[in-house]
């Protein structure tokens, strides 16, 4: 006669080779979880960085243009403010004109942005991340965040023309495209949309 277990019609031994299957189950049961983890995981991070990228354009452009804001209004006030661009970020922030309503920090680094200056003054800003960006369709041709800029165009000089008032004479551009950029860096501007 076989074993039996108490109260059961089935053998021992089979009782025995159902657990054996339920533990076969429960591991394949948590590599499936594992797996699926990762790759939400991979997506996840995906996600997030488009996300972080669309901060970077929205943060970035608006940075350039509050200096752009602040240096038209430089005509305005040369009585009282002795610099076309601002000094520092901040300044931008100060009453009694904020051209921004707080200093931005960078959404990739999580840090200050580094700051493109001609001499003292600030004409943009470009994140310090060496990543390599997702959305080559606003950062097209970058090889990485920090080769991105933010920076204001420069103020042109420029007369009216007496044929045609429309038409611009003797316009000088104030700013050139690579002063106080010592990098040896290919240049990105973001794309307008």
């Amino acid at each position: 006669m076989t074993n039996l277990r108490k109260g059961s019609n089935r053998p021992l031994s089979s009782i025995h080779n159902q657990q054996g299957v339920t533990y076969l189950l429960a591991l394949f049961a948590i590599v499936l979880i594992g797996i699926s983890l990762m790759v939400t995981g991979q997506q996840w991070s995906v996600i997030v960085k488009r996300d972080r990228e669309a901060e970077l354009l929205f943060r970035g452009t608006r940075i350039k243009e509050a200096i752009e804001r602040y240096a038209a209004d430089y005509e305005v006030q040369k009585a009282t403010r002795p610099q076309r661009y601002p000094l520092t970020l901040e300044y931008l922030t100060k009453k009694p004109r904020r051209y921004l309503p707080v200093v931005y920090l960078d959404p990739i680094t999580q840090e200050k942005f580094k700051l493109i200056k001609i001499g003292n003054e600030i004409r943009g800003v470009r994140s310090m991340s060496q990543d390599v960006p997702l959305d080559q369709v606003n950062f097209k041709g970058a090889e990485s965040y920090h080769a991105i800029k933010f920076q204001a165009s420069g103020s042109t000089n420029c007369g009216p023309n007496p044929q045609n008032p429309t038409l611009p004479t003797n316009c000088q551009n104030s700013t050139s495209d690579n002063e106080g950029d010592s990098e040896d860096s290919e240049e990105v501007t973001p794309e307008e949309t």
